[in-house]
């Protein structure tokens, strides 16, 4: 029988976009495990630098299998073209972050991630999307440096650093 199930006249894969975001997910989940398997640990201590992401690594691996499940239960959309701008302007800002970051601070990193992910909304207007960014920055350094008084810096500028 033909994977499309053309011989029954049912198809095994009802939500193709679904099923493939799902293995997407799973893949990429699968890739981070393994990052996070190359973080040494004491043979005594259960509790790692590792252990959150790995379990919210584990949680999003579930959500992956949900949108399989979900694709071949329900009818969805089948599979369109990808966007070429939006998969890489969200990928270079990705990129971007860490690059940017440990030489910048998270500040200013985390600003040019959002603007240059921003740009990849069709309907993009650049002073909401500027003044979004700010006000989530501000947020950002006010709850990480302050509030959760984490050392990392928000802004690494010849002279200043804060």
């Amino acid at each position: 029988m033909s994977a499309s199930g053309a011989g029954r006249g049912r198809q095994w894969v009802r939500g193709p976009q679904d099923v493939v975001a799902g293995v997407a997910v799973i893949l990429i989940s699968a890739v981070i495990l393994y990052a996070l398997s190359l973080i040494t640990t004491t043979s005594y201590s259960a509790f790692s630098p590792a252990l959150f992401p790995r379990l919210c690594t584990y949680v999003i691996m579930v959500g992956g299998l949900a949108l399989i499940a979900r694709g071949l239960l329900r009818t969805g959309p089948g599979l369109g073209r990808l966007p070429f701008r939006p998969a890489v302007l969200v990928t270079l800002a990705v990129v971007a972050f860490g690059f940017v970051s440990p030489r910048l601070g998270y500040a200013v990193a985390g600003l040019l991630t959002l603007l240059i992910g921003g740009l990849a909304a069709p309907d993009v207007r650049f002073r909401q999307l500027l003044a979004v960014s700010l006000i989530l920055i501000v947020f950002s350094v006010v709850l990480f440096s302050y509030v959760l008084k984490l050392t990392m810096p928000a802004v690494i500028l010849p002279g200043l650093s804060f």
